[in-house]
C-alpha cells in the first residue's frame, strides 16, 4: 500500500475567497465614501436592531425610501457579505493551506474586518464623529491587509526565492517608510473629509493644507521608491523575482498618478453648500484609490523582503551551509 500523500497547500479556494472579499470591498468603499460625502452616517437608526428590524431583514420599502438610507444600509449589507467571505477564507485556509503563516494572516485579517464592522456599528449607536473618522481611516488598512493576504497565498509568492542584492536593506527601509507615509496621509485625508460633513472639529483650511503638504511628501517618496524598485530589478537580471519588483514599481507609478489627479479634482469639486455629483464621484474615487495606493506600497514592501536579501547575509548563509562548524549540515 502506498504511503499517504502529504496534504496539498496549493488549493485555490483560500485565495478565491480572499479575492471575493477584496472585490466586495470595492462597493463597500463606494457606499462608505458616499455615506461620508453625503453625511448619511445616521440615516438608519440602530445597528443590528435597525429601526425595529433585524438588520439583514430591513424592509425593502424603507431601504429605498431616500438616498441617505439607501447608501447607509447598502454599506452595511456589503459589510456583512465581506464578513461571510472572510469566514469562508478562514475555513478553507485551515483545510487546504496549513502553513502557519497563511493561517495566522487570514485569521488576523478576519479579526481586522470584524473590528472594522464593530467600529461602524459603534459609530451609529454612539452617534460619534470621532468613531466615524476612525472607521473611515481603518478601512483602507483593512483593504491593504486583505491584498497582502491575497499576495501571500499566490503561486508567485510561494515560488519566489530571495536573491542577493546590494539594494536589499535600503529598499526595505524605503518601502516601509513609503507605506507608513501613505497611511499617515490617508488618516489626515479622512480627518479633513469627516470634518467637512460630520462636524468633526474646526479649521478645515488647516487640515487641507496639511493634507496637501503630505501629498507632496508622498509623491516624492513614491517616485523614489518606484525608481529604486526598477534599479533592484535590474540588479537581479533575468531572475523571476525581477519581474515581481518591476510589477510593484509599475503599480506604484500608475496608482500614484491616478490618486494625485483625483485629489486635485476632489479639491476643485467641493462646494460647502451642497454635494454635487462630481464631488461625490471624485471624492469616493479618491478614497478607493487611496486604499489601492496603500496596498501597492505594502505589496512593494512585501516583495522587497521576499525577493531580496543583503549580499553579506547571502554569503554567510552559503558559508554556513558548507561548514558544519558554522551551523551547516554535516
Amino acid at each position: 500500500m502506498s504511503p499517504p500523500s502529504a496534504p496539498r497547500t496549493d488549493r485555490p479556494w483560500p485565495r478565491r475567497f480572499i479575492a471575493c472579499a477584496v472585490v466586495t470591498l470595492l462597493p463597500l468603499f463606494v457606499f462608505g465614501g458616499s455615506v461620508t460625502t453625503l453625511g448619511a452616517g445616521l440615516a438608519v437608526e440602530g445597528w443590528w436592531n435597525a429601526e425595529g428590524h433585524f438588520m439583514p431583514l430591513f424592509p425593502i420599502e424603507k431601504w429605498f425610501r431616500d438616498l441617505d438610507t439607501f447608501v447607509e444600509h447598502s454599506h452595511r449589507q456589503f459589510g456583512m457579505v465581506l464578513g461571510l467571505f472572510m469566514l469562508a477564507a478562514c475555513a478553507s485556509t485551515w483545510i487546504f493551506d496549513r502553513r502557519r503563516s497563511a493561517v495566522l494572516l487570514v485569521v488576523a485579517a478576519t479579526l481586522a474586518v470584524c473590528f472594522q464592522g464593530w467600529l461602524g456599528g459603534s459609530r451609529v449607536l454612539e452617534k460619534s464623529p470621532q468613531l466615524a473618522f476612525l472607521h473611515g481611516s481603518f478601512a483602507q488598512l483593512v483593504f491593504a491587509f486583505l491584498a497582502a493576504v491575497w499576495i501571500h497565498q499566490g503561486p508567485r509568492w510561494r515560488a519566489a526565492a530571495a536573491r542577493p542584492a546590494r539594494a536589499a536593506r535600503p529598499l526595505a527601509r524605503l518601502s516601509a517608510l513609503a507605506t507608513a507615509l501613505v497611511y499617515a496621509q490617508i488618516v489626515v485625508g479622512a480627518w479633513y473629509r469627516h470634518g467637512l460633513r460630520t462636524g468633526l472639529g474646526e479649521a478645515p483650511a488647516a487640515r487641507l493644507h496639511l493634507h496637501l503638504a503630505g501629498a507632496f511628501a508622498v509623491l516624492a517618496v513614491l517616485v523614489l521608491l518606484a525608481r529604486r524598485l526598477d534599479a533592484a530589478a535590474a540588479e537581479l537580471g533575468d531572475a523571476p523575482e525581477a519581474a515581481d519588483l518591476r510589477r510593484a514599481a509599475r503599480r506604484v507609478h500608475v496608482v500614484l498618478g491616478v490618486q494625485v489627479a483625483l485629489g486635485f479634482l476632489a479639491w476643485g469639486a467641493y462646494r460647502p453648500d451642497a454635494v454635487g455629483l462630481l464631488e461625490w464621484a471624485v471624492a469616493t474615487g479618491h478614497v478607493l484609490v487611496g486604499a489601492g495606493l496603500l496596498a501597492s506600497t505594502l505589496s512593494a514592501a512585501m516583495w522587497t523582503r521576499r525577493a531580496l536579501t543583503p549580499v553579506g547575509a547571502a554569503s554567510r548563509e552559503a558559508l554556513g551551509a558548507r561548514a558544519p562548524g558554522l551551523g551547516g549540515a554535516a
